[in-house]
């Protein structure tokens, strides 16, 4: 899961896509609660094999999205986003239990 700050207007998300493309890319943010499915122009940047994408856009506190970013041969990556202003927490699964350090 992706998470954007809603006070901010550009938001880079890095992420390890399913293969690497030179051509434009496509990034639809669907809102799971409107239900409503956006087209928003990005760029990227892959560096160190980590795909890194810069894009604008104006989300409010606990909006839920599915993200699905792709070319013209296919999808390269799917995620969910959430954007929240509270700070993220590092937490560590382990067989049926999760816990914070």
């Amino acid at each position: 899961m992706k998470v954007v700050r809603p006070i901010d207007t550009t938001h880079l998300i890095a992420l390890i896509p399913r293969y690497y493309t030179s051509d434009a890319l496509v990034l639809e943010l669907y809102n799971e609660v409107k239900q409503i499915k956006e087209i928003v122009p990005c760029i990227y940047i892959i560096q160190n094999g980590l795909m890194t994408i810069t894009f604008d856009y104006n989300f409010i506190e606990n909006d839920k999205f599915t993200i699905k970013i792709s070319d013209n041969s296919g999808v390269i990556y799917r995620d969910k986003l959430i954007a929240t202003s509270q700070p993220s927490q590092d937490f560590k699964s382990n067989k049926d239990l999760y816990y914070y350090e």
